[in-house]
């Protein structure tokens, strides 16, 4: 198992000193990898529900400010020179995809082929609104973007005929350094967020899954990808948790308590299938993520070696 940790880029350790002691101590301690999180705007919750929180209300610090991870994984490639960098996930269709598709493979040139492409379709209605993006057929346009990313990355010249977007022998270029293209990692755990993974992506990346959740879903997943006519093989599961240190109640599982109930936790996890890890932090500061991955290092990951 691979593991990898959550960047902070929102509040106020999200800075750039930070940002590169965080990504510089990851590689010396030999993470795996380092993911960044996304959101452009962040006006007031209408009908939209934080999925992150019991109460669905946005946390407040993430006014303060919100790195836009692609920024963020192009300085820190600067910084690094072994680690993987991630989107975890980047919001695909609140965006146009061919500017997504030059920026992804720019990071995978400027990175040396380091780019992981973990996409969503979002959740944050009022933020669509805000940018001008339809919200209901998120899904179809994300189907077609990640189409058209796979297009402009693999072929030259170009040609593309979809519902959205429409073009005929158009050059593109950089190409990105790994071949085909970046690992695409669907987010999510819907059913058609399965679907998605099974038929477009090359790895399922859910979120914030206890045991006994995945051991339902996995399944599923392996049921839509038979359904896509691929293979397992091709695949790898991501997940993202978060992980705290302690004893009693954690009010935020599915990974918490002495380091050896969360190496029980992990070998869990490594028997349904689970690829790679991404850790999150809680409370979202530099002392706590620093504290909590070098913990880790130590006490928990020789168990996996």
């Amino acid at each position: 198992m691979r593991f990898g940790c959550s960047l902070i880029v929102r509040g106020r350790h999200a800075t750039q000193e930070n940002l590169r002691t965080m990504a510089r101590q990851a590689e010396a301690w030999g993470f795996d990898s380092l993911w960044a999180s996304d959101h452009l705007l962040l006006p007031p919750l209408q009908t939209s529900r934080y999925p992150g929180s019991p109460t669905g209300e946005l946390p407040p610090f993430w006014r303060e400010r919100y790195f836009e991870p692609l920024a963020i994984l192009n300085y820190l490639a600067g910084c690094t020179h072994r680690i993987r960098l991630g989107t975890s996930v980047l919001i695909l269709p609140m965006r146009n995809p061919i500017e997504v598709a030059k920026e992804i493979a720019g990071a995978d040139v400027l990175s040396q082929g380091r780019i992981l492409f973990g996409v969503g379709v979002g959740w944050f209605k009022e933020e669509f609104d805000a940018l001008g993006y339809p919200f209901h057929d998120r899904g179809r346009r994300t189907d077609e973007a990640l189409q058209l990313c796979k297009a402009l990355w693999t072929q030259e010249p170009v040609t593309f005929e979809g519902q959205y977007y429409r073009f005929r022998d158009a050059h593109f270029g950089p190409k990105p350094v790994q071949r085909p293209h970046p690992p695409i990692l669907i987010g999510g755990h819907s059913p058609a967020a399965l679907r998605r993974a099974a038929r477009l992506g090359n790895g399922w990346h859910p979120f914030g899954l206890t045991v006994e959740a995945l051991q339902e879903l996995v399944p599923q997943f392996h049921a839509a990808v038979r359904e896509a006519g691929r293979r397992l093989e091709e695949f790898e599961v991501v997940l993202k948790v978060r992980l705290r240190f302690g004893s009693g109640p954690d009010p935020q599982p599915p990974l918490h308590g002495s380091p050896e109930q969360v190496i029980a936790t992990l070998k869990q996890y490594q028997a349904l299938g689970v690829h790679h890890l991404i850790l999150d932090f809680v409370p979202e500061t530099i002392g706590t993520a620093l504290a909590t991955m070098e913990r880790f290092v130590r006490e928990v990951r020789p168990a996996f070696h």
